[in-house]
């Protein structure tokens, strides 16, 4: 019994190592492999299921939740990590079924495969305004689908924005679960926008369609912020708008904003006009969250043309407290 116990024990280890360095395929597997020896902690079923949640693999995940309220009931962090997961899951299946998606590949779409990289071979999609490039695992079907989520993203984000980019845009789609995969992207985030887009999913087959529109819409956003603004956005600014275009905040994130204000730790705007990665994890998520909000804010009194406007002044050379006074007539004051 001790023996297997510091089996299960070794199993449960690397995976939590595994979690932390965002090797999530991994750690699913060591996760399952530990339990094979050990099956009464409640807590590694609450934890694989959040390794599934990772993968964007909801089912599996709120099957372990439900094994690990089985074992404890009364368990507020399973409960709430399950609360979460399955809004999550309703919301980016939601997304995926209203976007309308067809099946049919056109006989026209051609992807080519480079094999330059023997170990590492890429399916890339040449379109008249992106160039994708994309695992050569992935799916044709797959590969069509995200064709089309790019296409949607370029014509409702450009319309909101009034902004449609006349370059070509590269974007690379990495799974990160591939050793071999080099990757711009931190490994905090799952997306980064420099001039070419840089999108992140770690799975063991196809990426989670909902999760991957989601960071295409907020990678996009930073591309044409950059493009109206000039580089001279506030972060806080261009942060929130590509969260709150991306999509809206969920209720554990505006409860998480809740808590952050009663425990008097919401940043402040001069705290959210420094680099996000210069904070530690807990900071920089509830700056992302606060950024959203009062983005959102913005838009729900304006509206996109009042945000459009904002960010032409910006473009034109305005100082932040200037293009807010003009298209909000009141100031940003930053603490």
């Amino acid at each position: 019994m001790h023996d297997k116990s510091s089996i299960a024990l070794s199993y449960f280890q690397q995976a939590a190592t595994c979690y932390q360095q965002a090797r999530y395929v991994e750690s699913i597997q060591h996760y399952l492999s530990g339990l094979k020896y050990d099956q009464s902690r409640y807590h590694i079923y609450a934890d694989l299921a959040k390794a599934y949640e990772m993968v964007g693999k909801w089912e599996q995940a709120l099957v372990y939740l439900d094994t690990a309220l089985q074992l404890r009931p009364d368990s507020s962090t399973v409960l709430r990590r399950k609360a979460r997961i399955k809004e999550e899951k309703e919301y980016y299946q939601t997304l995926i079924s209203e976007s309308k998606l067809v099946d049919d590949i056109p006989s026209d779409f051609s992807p080519i495969l480079e094999s330059e990289n023997l170990l590492h071979p890429q399916n890339v999609v040449e379109h008249q305004f992106f160039k994708l490039t994309v695992e050569s695992t992935v799916t044709p079907k797959t590969l069509w689908h995200i064709c089309q989520l790019i296409k949607k993203t370029h014509n409702e984000v450009g319309a909101q924005l009034d902004s449609f980019p006349r370059h070509q845009i590269p974007i690379a789609i990495a799974n990160t679960h591939n050793v071999f995969t080099e990757t711009h992207v931190p490994k905090w985030a799952s997306g980064r926008y420099d001039g070419h887009i840089h999108l992140n999913y770690c799975a063991d087959g196809e990426p989670e369609l909902g999760v991957l529109y989601v960071l295409i819409r907020h990678e996009w956003t930073h591309l044409l912020v950059d493009i109206l603004t000039h580089g001279n956005c506030p972060i806080w600014l261009n942060e929130g708008l590509a969260q709150t275009v991306a999509r809206p905040l969920l209720s554990f994130e505006k409860l998480a904003l809740q808590q952050a204000d009663k425990n008097g730790t919401l940043p402040t705007l001069s705290e959210l006009s420094q680099p996000f990665m210069e904070l530690s994890t807990s900071e920089r998520k509830i700056a992302y969250l606060q950024s959203a909000a009062i983005v959102a804010t913005l838009i729900d009194e304006g509206g996109y043309p009042s945000i459009r406007q904002l960010l032409c002044l910006l473009g034109n050379g305005s100082p932040i407290e200037t293009a807010m006074k003009q298209t909000y007539k009141r100031s940003v004051l930053l603490n």
